[in-house]
């Protein structure tokens, strides 16, 4: 999963004037820090001694990309007052987990395109991209290591959520997809993308000491997550059929439900719902950016117009 979402003022406070100013400031702190963070995370697979996986690891990320999760872990930690050089190391941690984990995919999924290129596997083999993949997970490490006396906490995180992102994988390339239930789906899809995109909002918090924040935080995410591939799946049904891969529509099909492309729609508006008042609950602002991703893809669900 690729979201290619921008980061989008808040439109909430008290005056036109100065909110117009403050929404402005933090999207300009933004763009500066995920600018930031495109640098270090070149930087931090660059440390080692140059080898193929090096330049199939800096070849992958010149490709580009939206950074969604660097975004959401800039804004949330703008919003909760967090120190720009954290904010920067959660990001590029965030980003580089998830850059390892598509170059892995697609190795495993044997997809020949990524960004509109070849895969990394296409272009520098398997092994390497193996290798690339695991030089990134590494580089994730190596960005909480300057995050004082809270990189103990981070890296506990970051480990425990890769061994979500990792069972969600398994999960989807072992079970048997004609025997799966809507409900056996959610749980797949949110193992799949959930954890990736709940780490940036949960390791902001903790930086701010909002531990009690966790579970909301976790809940937006997995929402989310299972909306967007809900969401993805209406538009690859036909690919996804032939291709034998896991679709929510295909999964309601096989079941003999008589709208899949309906109940699928319905199901994805549910979980966006909860994900954006979820989202809204959090701290400062902290999960703005999510919440206005799940009302945007909502909105393109249901053809709403309106703002």
């Amino acid at each position: 999963m690729s979201l290619q979402l921008g980061i989008v003022s808040t439109g909430a406070g008290p005056s036109p004037a100065p909110v117009t100013a403050l929404a402005d400031h933090r999207r300009t702190d933004g763009e500066v820090l995920l600018t930031r963070v495109e640098q270090r995370m070149a930087l931090l697979v660059s440390t080692t001694t140059r080898s193929a996986a090096q330049l199939a690891a800096l070849h992958h990320l010149r490709a580009g990309g939206g950074r969604f999760r660097a975004r959401l872990a800039i804004d949330a930690g703008l919003a909760l007052g967090i120190a720009p050089d954290h904010i920067e190391s959660v990001a590029a941690a965030v980003e580089l987990v998830h850059n390892a984990s598509l170059i892995h995919d697609d190795l495993q999924d044997r997809d020949e395109v990524r960004r509109g290129r070849p895969a990394v596997w296409v272009d520098f083999g398997d092994a390497v991209a193996v290798s690339a993949g695991d030089l990134m997970l590494s580089a994730a490490y190596g960005a909480l290591a300057s995050s004082g006396s809270a990189a103990a906490v981070l890296i506990e995180r970051l480990h425990r959520r890769i061994g979500e992102l990792i069972r969600g994988q398994d999960a989807d390339l072992s079970g048997p997809a004609q025997h799966l239930t809507l409900a056996d789906y959610e749980n797949i899809a949110a193992g799949k993308s959930g954890p990736l995109l709940i780490l940036p909002v949960e390791m902001s918090l903790a930086l701010a000491d909002l531990e009690t924040s966790q579970t909301t935080a976790a809940a937006c995410g997995r929402h989310f997550a299972i909306g967007y591939q809900m969401f993805d799946d209406l538009r690859d049904v036909a690919i996804d059929r032939s291709g034998g891969a896991l679709n929510a529509v295909l999964v309601l099909a096989r079941s003999g439900h008589p709208d899949p492309e309906g109940q699928v729609t319905e199901r994805a508006v549910q979980h966006f719902d909860q994900a954006e008042s979820l989202s809204r609950s959090l701290p400062a602002g902290s999960g703005r950016l999510l919440a206005e991703a799940a009302r945007k893809l909502r909105r393109q669900l249901t053809g709403e117009t309106r703002t």
